[in-house]
């Protein structure tokens, strides 16, 4: 291998919490050469991120046990360093790209100010000089109006353009190596490619080293020439990219590949990496429904009829506060699904999907057409069969009080326009785990004591609380990784067989789509341009966009084919 960029050697890490100490990181070794992109790939919570906050220091030094090992990252001893040395390297020689950049980018302040400070940070410039150059960043990452951008606050920009923005301020300084860590995960699959593929164009352009986190097996594949798999806090398996993925020797790399859902029968029970792990090495293994019972057969009637619906939201206000002009977020949309049917919403962010399923449940208001439920406009519908809707929302750590426990967020619905006892509640919320898979005993805990896959099988409890006859399914799966999606997915599946459910299933992950999803509709520019049975629409599209989104999709198959 060429000279290292970074070297971790035997690191060992603990963290520090009331009940006493944590290991997080187990003697990790692991190096990345001069221009190398590498992978560390693995389930949250296996130490992917910690790993990536060590190599700038970043882990509050209060919270953690003196590490032990070594971390060089260009031929810095960056444990020995002083905060005001680490200051110099951070954003100069290392950069990082943060998961999120709602959060990572600061929501007070322009994009400009943002990108100029680290610039007149590290570089002797003019505000000026700072000024052109960053509008130069802009235009690198392929943004067509990089001024706009530029003057813009995050919260005005879409997702893929917030993480253009922060692979912008990432190469400003010209660094040797920038820490990515899950560039990619929130963003939907045409995003996604061009980030990916700015990400790497960059990095060759520039000499730049990179280190990759991330969860997604598929990216990878696409992305990295070398990649480590990281379980419990260990390095289990590492090599070539096409070597650990093409060939993968460890059980749990198998397991991950294997809990995947490209590939597999539609519709069919995905293996979970903790029913592989708990059988001792089987890959095969899937773990057992949560009951065997027979699929409940569909009546073929119509349950939902979305006929011309149109959101509006309101863009510029007169003098006196009412709106003058609108965006139109849902443009005479029509679909329909049946009962015990799965119909998948797909398309780029800001297409209008979650528009138009908060429409369905009554979050927005149509500004013209009609949703029917079995036949009868939802707004003429009473209450008790309003409840027959309900929605499970795409962050669980965000729809989720965190100041209440699992009993309380789980019979909320119960509670509207009726008196239980909490004796009842409680009952109820513990029959409720039990259906979702998780242990009755937890009903007292809050949501952050809880993994996300877990968190999201609350959300899931909740919906179900009232006994819905359809579930809108908000993104359910894209914050999660690989192996807990498979569970919630074996989840859903599980839960419509035995009651019948019927879903209106958004996501713009098309693997999921395919595995989940009877039919499809694809959403573009608030517009639905393609639709028609799951298999149809997505081997053989009719349409432009359609084609260019499955295009899009990372896939392992095509990674290694070419």
């Amino acid at each position: 291998m060429v000279k290292p960029v970074v070297r971790i050697d035997d690191l060992r890490l603990e963290f520090l919490s009331q009940a006493g100490a944590f290991e997080a990181l187990k003697g990790i070794s692991l190096e990345i050469g001069e221009g190398e992109i590498v992978g560390v790939v693995g389930e949250s919570g296996s130490g992917k991120s910690v790993t990536a906050m060590n190599l700038l220091q970043l882990l509050p030094r209060t919270k953690i046990n003196v590490p032990t090992g070594t971390i060089s990252v260009l031929d810095h001893d960056v444990r020995a360093m002083e905060e005001k040395q680490l200051q110099h390297i951070r954003g100069g020689e290392v950069s990082m790209i943060f998961q999120e950049p709602m959060t990572a980018l600061n929501p007070v302040l322009r994009v400009k100010d943002q990108i100029d400070d680290v610039i007149l940070r590290h570089k002797d410039v003019t505000p000026e000089e700072a000024e052109e150059m960053s509008l130069k960043l802009l235009a690198d990452t392929k943004i067509t109006d990089p001024r706009r951008v530029y003057e813009s606050f995050p919260h005005e920009l879409s997702g893929g353009m917030r993480q253009r923005v922060m692979i912008a301020m990432a190469f400003s300084c010209s660094p040797k190596l920038i820490v990515a860590d899950e560039p990619t995960t929130a963003l939907d699959v045409t995003v996604q490619a061009q980030i990916l593929s700015l990400l790497k164009e960059r990095a060759q352009k520039t000499g730049t080293s990179v280190l990759l986190i991330t969860h997604d097996l598929a990216v990878v594949a696409q992305l990295c020439d070398r990649v480590y798999v990281m379980y419990k806090g260990e390095f289990v398996e590492e090599g070539t990219t096409k070597d650990v993925i093409g060939n993968p020797q460890h059980v749990y790399t198998r397991a991950l590949l294997n809990s995947l859902p490209e590939g597999k029968p539609p519709k069919s029970r995905l293996a979970t990496v903790a029913a592989a792990m708990l059988e001792g090495g089987s890959e095969n293994v899937i773990d057992e429904p949560i009951e065997q019972v027979t699929r409940v057969a569909r009546t073929g009637d119509t349950i939902l009829q979305i006929q011309n619906a149109v959101v509006r939201y309101p863009k510029e206000y007169n003098l006196f506060g009412r709106p003058i002009t609108f965006h139109t977020a849902v443009d005479h949309v029509t679909v329909e699904i049946k009962e015990g049917e799965t119909l998948a919403l797909v398309g780029e962010s800001g297409c209008g999907k979650t528009s138009l399923a908060n429409a369905v449940v009554g979050l927005n208001t149509l500004a013209d057409g009609a949703i029917l439920y079995r036949g009868k406009n939802i707004l003429d519908h009473d209450p008790d069969t309003k409840r027959e809707i309900q929605i499970v929302f795409q962050d669980p750590q965000s729809s989720l009080d965190p100041r209440w426990p699992v009993w309380k967020i789980m019979t909320e619905p119960l509670t509207v326009g009726q008196s239980p006892s909490k004796a009842e509640l409680r009952d109820k919320a513990a029959s409720l785990c039990e259906m979702v898979g998780l242990e009755p005993s937890q009903i007292d805990r809050l949501p952050h004591e809880f993994s996300g896959g877990q968190r999201q099988r609350i959300a899931v409890g909740r919906a179900l609380s009232v006994r819905p006859k359809l579930l809108v399914l908000d993104e359910p799966t894209s914050a999660l990784d690989v192996s807990v999606q498979a569970q919630i997915l074996n989840l859903l599946l599980d839960l419509q067989d035995q009651h019948g459910l019927t879903y209106l299933f958004i996501s713009h992950d098309v693997a999921v789509v395919r595995h989940i999803a009877d039919k499809v509709a694809v959403m573009y520019q608030s517009k639905v341009v393609e639709s028609g049975e799951s298999e149809q629409v997505l081997t053989a599209p009719t349409h432009d966009y359609t084609r260019t989104l499955m295009n899009a999709v990372p896939s392992l198959k095509r990674a290694f084919a070419a």
